[in-house]
């Protein structure tokens, strides 16, 4: 079916409001038709009545002055009573019969009116009404006054009522047309400013979401149409916002609208369907490759800083693809789709673009359950804590433990800390997860001092979000003092990456840690990019060596190791290299001068029941 241009649209509402209009009219003149119908009824049943009223008083004072007149058969007298009734505009007739009903005497008007033409403007009203009055002396009937009174009066006040209610009408009518006009044209204003407010972004002036997707379900529409929908997603647009202000992100959307257009040109729809999140529609498309041709580009225009207000940017952008039919049959699953290579695009590094695959759906519900699942388990309480020993380099005595969740599903069976650590870290379920593996790894420590076992460090991962949480150096205080535990016997290790992010911060809260005598580590050292200055301003007390390293040795990485090991003697800190799982490994740690070693050749991650009869059989021996 094809899409209705804007000058179609116009047209046919322009249509629509002039018959509208009409309408309007007609319905205002009909309605003051039956208002003034209404009124005019209203009028003559007013005057019809006040008439009557008027002429029984008449004949009432005629009855009671013809009373002797009557009983004395003074005809004479009885006419000159009707005399007067000459100054009634509306008589007709007037008469007294007797007792017997027989004509005593009668009067008309020389100048009574001809009701003819008003009957024949108005002809539903009678010509006439009679009125009647009883002639009565000491409660005995003696005769009757008949007045025969002409509606003519009536008529013709219900004539000038009626032609002043039509010049009304005619000119209420004159003024409304205008009124309405105007009216119309403001509606008409209002609704193409509300329609473009409906279908346009605001600030780049592209398709908003409501109309992309209409524009989705169009082409979907089209016989044998094929066509590829590019979700973009710009990379580091946060930091624009957070650092130079909404002004300069809104002036960086406007030019990354305008690059984007330039690359599709006429080939597609380039719509913005979220903050930093833009639509592009190519159709039609000859095969898949031209439409990853136009997407390549425009990640390759992208790539050029653009020179803002305020200084140049730079705004890499993800892109995800898919291709419809072929990897959809509706619109949800066409934008499913490509969000979801969209996501596969920024977790694999960004400033590129990502395919859709049949395989991507499957890893994305799984994604979708992990993060189902781990929430109902967190707030169950379903994970558990083991603990992988720390030994001396000489393998020989236990020093501490390092506390590392794990999780086994009823269904899904036990799910890596790879696979899930990250799906937390994103949903931000890590602050609750942290926080409960603290206090665990906090409880069973103490657990052990108080059965008599070996006091052991234990140490527990702390995550970049839980660090910034203003709460956590309290939460950390409270798990202490809730279990028992020695501050100095509780370890937190922060990753290199994690400490460079906001380095103040990271100071600061180092700085509230070791004032309450916990000890800190760097995990992964190595791995991060601090620099020795950063790493002497650090309150730490421990690095660790990285498995990545560790794994080379003893026929590799040697140069590496020793210096960390090196580094770490030269700032008064202690070493541990984790992931030792070979014999030499170990041997060349020791003789290297590293202090504590972990790792599968020693000890494997355990529960906490496993690891306390562990020390106790150590402690026996």
């Amino acid at each position: 079916m094809p899409a209705r241009t804007p000058g179609r649209r116009r047209s046919d509402r322009a249509t629509i409001w002039s018959t509208v209009s009409t309408g309007q009219v007609v319905a205002v003149v009909v309605a003051m038709l039956v208002a003034g119908i209404v009124v005019l009824v209203y009028q003559y049943v007013l005057l019809r009545q006040a008439q009557l009223d008027e002429a029984r008083v008449q004949a009432g004072i005629i009855a009671d002055n013809v009373t002797a007149p009557l009983m004395f058969c003074d005809r004479d007298a009885a006419a000159e009573m009707l005399r007067p009734l000459r100054y009634a505009g509306d008589l007709v007739s007037a008469a007294v019969d007797d007792a017997d009903g027989r004509r005593f005497v009668g009067y008309v008007p020389q100048r009574g009116r001809e009701p003819g033409p008003l009957a024949a403007l108005l002809p539903g009203m009678a010509d006439a009404v009679r009125v009647s009055a009883p002639v009565e002396y000491r409660g005995r009937r003696i005769g009757k006054v008949d007045l025969v009174v002409s509606t003519a009066g009536v008529r013709a006040a219900m004539l000038h009522y009626m032609a002043f209610l039509a010049l009304t009408v005619a000119g209420a009518v004159a003024l409304v047309i205008p009124i309405l006009r105007r009216t119309r044209s403001r509606v008409a204003q209002a609704e193409r400013e509300l329609d473009t407010l409906a279908h346009t972004d605001p600030v780049t002036g592209l398709p908003n979401r409501r109309a992309t997707y209409l524009r989705l379900e169009r082409e979907m529409t089209r016989p044998h149409g094929v066509f590829a929908l590019l979700l973009i997603d710009l990379d580091n647009f946060k930091t624009v916002n957070d650092t130079a202000g909404h002004a300069a992100g809104d002036e960086l959307l406007r030019a990354v609208a305008k690059t984007i257009g330039d690359v599709v040109g006429d080939g597609g729809l380039v719509g913005r369907i979220g903050g930093d999140e833009f639509a592009v529609i190519l159709a039609p498309v000859a095969q898949r490759q031209a439409a990853l041709d136009v997407a390549r580009a425009i990640v390759g225009a992208l790539s050029v800083p653009f020179v803002l207000e305020h200084g140049e940017v730079l705004a890499t952008a993800s892109i995800g693809m898919c291709v419809y039919p072929d990897d959809a049959a509706s619109t949800a699953e066409l934008v499913s789709s490509a969000d979801t290579a969209l996501y596969r695009a920024k977790h694999a590094g960004r400033n590129q673009v990502v395919d859709f695959r049949p395989e991507m759906t499957l890893a994305a519900q799984r994604r979708a359950c992990i993060e189902r699942e781990l929430r109902k388990a967190i707030a169950a309480g379903a994970l558990e804590v083991h603990y992988q020993p720390q030994f001396e380099s000489t393998g020989r005595r236990v020093v501490g433990v390092e506390a590392l969740v794990r999780w086994n599903h009823p269904d899904l069976g036990a799910v890596a800390p790879a696979e899930f650590i990250p799906v937390a870290e994103e949903t931000g379920m890590i602050v609750a997860l942290g926080t409960w593996v603290l206090r665990r790894a906090c409880r069973d420590a103490a657990g052990w001092r108080r059965a008599g076992l070996p006091a052991l460090s234990v140490a527990v991962n702390v995550s970049a979000r839980q660090m910034r949480e203003p709460a956590f150096v309290a939460d950390v205080l409270e798990a202490l003092a809730d279990s028992g535990l020695p501050a100095a016997h509780l370890e937190l290790e922060l990753t290199e990456s994690m400490l460079m992010e906001k380095v103040e911060t990271a100071i600061a809260f180092m700085q509230q840690i070791r004032a309450a005598g916990v000890r800190l580590s760097i995990d992964d050292f190595g791995t991060g990019y601090s620099s020795l200055a950063y790493l002497q301003a650090f309150p730490i007390n421990q690095l660790k060596i990285d498995r990545s390293f560790v794994r080379l040795l003893p026929r590799g990485g040697e140069a590496t190791a020793r210096a960390i090991i090196a580094l770490a003697r030269g700032f008064g800190l202690t070493v541990l290299a984790e992931g030792v799982e070979e014999r030499a490994q170990l041997d060349w740690l020791h003789d290297a001068g590293c202090e504590y070693v972990q790792g599968f050749l020693l000890g494997r991650p355990m529960p906490a029941d496993a690891l306390a009869a562990l020390l106790a059989q150590r402690t026996a021996a």
